[in-house]
């Protein structure tokens, strides 16, 4: 069953929008997000680098992701589509929640869709990149 699978911005996006993730979209949130880079500095009289490892933080990181759309008819498709660019893209602001994960909320910038690698009438296949800009804020409310 879809419905209850995914939220975007709070709201059920089977529902809403006829909005599920693919089958790699799960995945591609649960990948690690990299670590900073570690303070180091090389001395040309010393061998190697010196490096501080305390204290690791997280980087940023660039996702994509694979969402599919659809609809019982064409008008219900269109009418979907233009709502979730304007409740959601328009916005830049995309906090995705899955039931798979139940105590995780990733806070993401939305900065660019694909084009539909597949569109048939009432259903279409799409890409969105994001950013989430600090992997640590994955509460239900966030830190900032």
């Amino acid at each position: 069953m879809l419905k209850g699978q995914l939220t975007i911005n709070g709201k059920d996006a089977y529902t809403t929008w006829g909005i599920f993730m693919d089958d790699t979209a799960l995945s591609t949130l649960m990948t690690p997000a990299p670590n900073k880079e570690f303070i180091s500095n090389k001395y040309r009289s010393k061998d190697g680098k010196r490096v501080i490892k305390h204290n690791p933080c997280l980087d940023e990181r660039d996702i994509t992701i694979a969402f599919n759309m659809n609809a019982k008819d064409k008008e219900t498709f269109l009418t979907n589509y233009g709502n979730f660019c304007n409740d959601v893209l328009a916005t830049g602001e995309i906090t995705l929640h899955t039931s798979f994960q139940p105590t995780v909320w990733y806070r993401c910038i939305y900065l660019s869709c694909s084009q539909f690698s597949e569109f048939v009438q009432e259903m279409a296949k799409f890409t969105l990149k994001l950013n989430e800009p600090d992997p640590s804020d994955r509460g239900e409310k966030s830190k900032y």
